[in-house]
């Protein structure tokens, strides 16, 4: 029989590393049985991906008693211990950790998270264990003075709204921070903002926000998903490009918006109409406003009270012109014609206008008694997502009497 050739060993010390390096922490280990010249090739992987749910390979959940999932957890914690401290002490690119961990793992963990961050990686992404609701948090100074750091994601699986407790930020070359399902205070979010000059990217996903002020020369992009907000936030980010908003149920007071000069993509989503109330617009009257720098603005609210649409209306009226935006997208909640109306007036260089609506006859009812003159030229594109197609043709009658040629009128299915 031919004898098989190992080619694969054969190849250079940083192309097997960098082969080890698109699998997980325990396979790339497994590879030192295979001969002498694999025998510590794990060891210079740049990226360790530890992967808990590995060591569940052999066990359902349904099977599994008490005892396998102690043991099988025991191995876990045994085994990402002793790669990092086995491993080379050259730079370590990546590091991910993720499993669904128990409250016992928080010892350990916070060991693996100082170990990594000595070894100076450029990415950590790391899944936080489950602990008392608002309790604190304190996590290795090595995380939060790492020089070479720039992506640093921390996250719960659940909301167990962990308070992030730190003495001091310096991540000189951070340049994107995701955090999720945490507890930040005022102090914490200011020291990140003054401790990381670089940072160009923040992402706040399902977290508490009990905070006052966003406030960054540097910052380029934000996201707020799903957060929960106990007072007033001011956002005032001169160099922002993007800003995403997603809410369901639990924005208690205003957010202003201050200094957005360079803004081009916002995204303003609210999924149920008791975050309205949360929104005060008799102390806040520049919600929309203060995004008028826009290029582009999609708004969706999944349902509207009149008394709050008024105010909304209100809030574009007394705005100043939305001079750069060209692109809008308004959803779910078009009860009337008030809003869009508005837009229409307040946007003179409007090229592309997408309106998401509900099977509302009184949509164009209330527009056909309107008493009103064109106010733009030429629209480009008028995308209409509507399930009945008799009520878009309407609404596209009506709007021929604000807009005096529309280039691309579709009718597209929701």
């Amino acid at each position: 029989m031919e004898r098989r050739i190992d080619r694969i060993s054969n190849l250079p010390d940083d192309v097997l590393t960098r082969i080890l390096s698109f699998v997980t922490a325990r396979q790339a280990v497994q590879t030192c049985v295979l001969s002498k010249r694999w025998r510590n090739t794990w060891a210079s992987v740049s990226i360790l991906n530890f992967d808990f749910d590995e060591f569940w390979a052999d066990h359902s959940d349904e099977c599994a008693g008490i005892d396998e999932n102690a043991e099988e957890e025991l191995k876990f914690v045994s085994f990402v211990s002793n790669v990092l401290e086995n491993r080379e002490p050259s730079h370590l690119d990546t590091v991910i950790i993720r499993g669904d961990f128990g409250d016992h793992f928080m010892d350990p963990f916070i060991g693996w998270l100082d170990r990594a961050a000595l070894l100076m990686p450029r990415v950590i992404c790391a899944e936080i264990p489950e602990g008392g609701f608002g309790e604190e948090l304190n996590l290795p100074d090595s995380v939060f003075s790492c020089s070479r750091l720039e992506n640093l994601e921390l996250y719960q699986r659940d909301r167990g709204f962990l308070v992030i407790k730190q003495n001091s930020v310096a991540l000189s070359s951070l340049k994107t921070l995701k955090l999720g399902c945490l507890q930040l205070d005022d102090n914490f979010v200011q020291k990140l903002l003054l401790g990381c000059p670089a940072l160009e990217t923040l992402i706040f996903s399902d977290c508490y926000l009990p905070i006052s002020d966003i406030s960054s020369n540097v910052l380029r992009k934000l996201t707020l998903d799903y957060c929960w907000h106990s007072r007033h936030m001011r956002i005032s980010c001169p160099v922002l490009v993007s800003l995403i908003i997603c809410s369901q149920e639990n924005i208690n007071k205003s957010i202003s918006f201050e200094n957005m000069a360079s803004l081009v993509n916002a995204c303003i989503n609210i999924y149920e109409d008791d975050n309205l109330s949360g929104i005060d617009f008799d102390t806040n009257p520049k919600f929309l406003s203060g995004l008028s720098n826009a290029t582009s603005l999609e708004l969706c609210v999944s349902s509207f009270d009149p008394y709050y649409k008024e105010l909304w209306v209100k809030d574009i009226s007394n705005c100043r012109t939305f001079f750069n935006l060209k692109k809008l997208d308004i959803g779910a909640w078009i009860e009337d014609f008030s809003l869009v109306a508005c837009f229409l007036r307040h946007s003179p260089v409007l090229e592309h206008l997408t309106l998401r609506l509900n099977q509302s006859d009184g949509l164009v009812q209330q527009m056909s008694e309107q008493d009103v003159s064109i106010e733009l030229e030429y629209l480009e594109t008028v995308d209409i997502f509507c399930e009945e197609k008799t009520l878009a043709n309407k609404l596209r009658s009506v709007l021929g009497r604000y807009v005096e040629t529309i280039g691309n009128f579709n009718i597209r299915e929701q």
